[in-house]
């Protein structure tokens, strides 16, 4: 399918069939999403593949009872990673270790910690963030690509889920993308026009 395909065909599914994606397909999409793009390629996200439908269920409670959400077939919790620091040392680790030239890692080390030591604590989430959406946006087409729908949830409480998932301070849920097979019928896009939008 062409991207100007998927685009189009692309919906908001909130109801699913009663059946699960098989593990190749979730691969497939996890390894699209693996390399979505990010500011500095500093990948500041960790993505929790839920497939259990009691997991699925207890998060349903904390995201207003949202229903699609347990009975969707898997639910990818992005996650923001606000370990900026330590993801480009990571970053570093790697290009040393895949023979970079040192003049690329020079150039490397000075654009993150130009980006790193300007941002102060308190707005690394957001920075994070910020790519935490490029990642979801790269997974739902990946996902249409394979015939599979989703949703985008934001209405949930992140400190319930951190809670229900166990994860560390440093590692914020963000934003849901559901998937599974719609049973739905998608509704006409409605977007504003172009001249609304690009000046």
């Amino acid at each position: 399918m062409e991207f100007k395909e998927l685009v189009q065909k692309r919906y908001a599914a909130r109801a699913y069939e009663n059946r699960k994606i098989d593990d190749e397909k979730i691969d497939e999409i996890l390894e699209m999403i693996r390399l979505a793009p990010s500011a500095l390629n500093l990948q500041p996200w960790k993505v929790k593949v839920v497939a259990d439908d009691k997991l699925k269920e207890k998060m349903c409670e904390n995201s207003m009872d949202q229903k699609h959400i347990s009975t969707c077939s898997h639910v990818l919790v992005f996650c923001a990673n606000t370990d900026l620091h330590g993801l480009a040392e990571t970053i570093i680790n790697g290009m040393k270790a895949a023979g970079a030239p040192e003049e690329t890692i020079k150039f490397y080390e000075m654009a993150a910690n130009n980006l790193t030591s300007r941002i102060p604590p308190e707005a690394r989430l957001c920075e994070a963030q910020k790519n935490v959406f490029i990642a979801a946006a790269q997974g739902v087409y990946a996902a249409k690509s394979l015939g599979i729908d989703s949703c985008i949830v934001q209405g949930f409480d992140p400190a319930a889920y951190s809670e229900i998932l166990d994860l560390p301070s440093n590692i914020v849920p963000t934003v849901l993308v559901l998937l599974g097979y719609g049973a739905d019928e998608p509704t006409p896009k409605v977007r504003f026009p172009k001249e609304e939008i690009f000046f």
